[in-house]
């Protein structure tokens, strides 16, 4: 496992175990015993592991519903592509995320027709709305 990768991890299991806003970024290199230069050198800010996360998530929902692995569709981290958090995010990062969000909503037909997966489709369909409408626009 890569030192970003290890990161990442770190960072979502401490998402996952105290949310969103009650983790710092002290806190993840501490999770993983690796050092804060480390953490910082791959991640300046919060807001830019939280865009790593999302288009991790999104391009691994991608991959999973393109091998028909349904089980392991998640949406942990679509939080980040609401305007609340997107619209704080640098450029390129939300230019990775508006990528790899594109290739999901290209792949989204391929899920089964049932209640767990039609409430997926029509949550990803409203997202892409927002952002038709401009409300999720990159600045």
């Amino acid at each position: 496992m890569t030192t970003e990768e290890k990161l990442l991890h770190a960072a979502d299991e401490l998402i996952k175990q105290h949310g969103i806003i009650n983790f710092s970024m002290s806190d993840i290199p501490r999770a993983c015993g690796l050092s804060r230069a480390s953490c910082y050198q791959h991640f300046r800010d919060k807001n830019e592991i939280l865009a790593a996360l999302c288009t991790r998530e999104l391009m691994r929902n991608f991959r999973a519903i393109n091998e028909q692995r349904w089980d392991d569709i998640s949406g942990i981290f679509t939080m980040v592509l609401r305007p609340l958090v997107f619209n704080h995010l640098k450029e390129r990062d939300q230019l990775a995320i508006d990528n790899a969000f594109e290739q999901l909503l290209g792949s989204l037909e391929l899920l089964p027709s049932n209640d767990k997966f039609n409430f997926m489709k029509q949550g990803f369909k409203i997202l892409k709305s927002e952002r038709e409408l401009g409300l999720l626009k990159i600045v």
